[in-house]
């Protein structure tokens, strides 16, 4: 039986993962170690949730919304189109001049990027607010960027997130798209349910449609 394509689009989880400034970096702690004469490696680590690929909670802007523990995981699976806007040499916000808004799944995904940053950079582009608005309502329910945030890296409003998690859409930021081609997919991106936090890593992938899928 002929399987279908898989694309991994999340980046790794190390030291060497970039973080947001002021965010918790990767770190290992070892409890237990075979090689101190103990029965077992056991360690601890720890990190700031919205490090690689992860998806954001209504919790990340309201104290009194919903948890990562309470994000749907049906609105992770399912049917998306990837953007390919990485040949634009501009760091300007995206905004809905730049897609085509007609005909979109229910599934955004923005690659802006044609290879992943391993450190830390706040030259990326954002999404437009006024982007996030036609998409809510197109109808879409789940953005997803290549990027650390869908807003500015100096944001302090966040105006985008807001108008994103005010709509109930679902976000997913730091994947890595470069090996992506533009096109339709379908998404796996499950969020684990972590009670009490604003955000969850994600274990993210793409698949072909058909068994013949580029």
């Amino acid at each position: 039986m002929a399987s279908r394509r898989i694309w991994d689009i999340t980046p790794p989880l190390g030291k060497r993962t970039p973080v947001f400034p002021g965010d918790t970096p990767f770190q290992v702690y070892w409890n237990t170690r075979i090689s101190d004469g103990d029965p077992s490696n056991v360690s601890t680590l720890t990190f700031s949730p919205h490090i690689g690929a992860h998806a954001d909670a209504p919790l990340h802007l309201d104290r009194d919304a919903a948890d990562a523990a309470a994000l749907r995981l049906e609105t992770f699976i399912g049917r998306c189109v990837v953007i390919d806007l990485s040949d634009e040499t501009s760091l300007d916000a995206i905004g809905p001049e730049s897609v085509d808004l007609t005909m979109l799944p229910s599934r955004v995904l923005f690659k802006t990027r044609r290879q992943r940053p391993w450190q830390w950079t706040d030259q990326f582009r954002a999404l437009k607010p006024q982007l996030v608005r036609d998409l809510a309502a197109e109808g879409v329910g789940l953005i997803g960027v290549d990027t650390p945030s869908i807003d500015p890296a100096a944001s302090t409003l966040l105006v985008s997130h807001r108008i994103a998690l005010s709509n109930r859409m679902a976000l997913l930021e730091n994947l890595d798209l470069a090996e992506v081609p533009a096109g339709e997919y379908e998404l796996i991106a499950l969020p684990l349910p972590i009670e009490g936090v604003e955000a969850t890593p994600v274990r993210a992938i793409l698949r072909a449609l058909t068994a013949s899928g580029k």
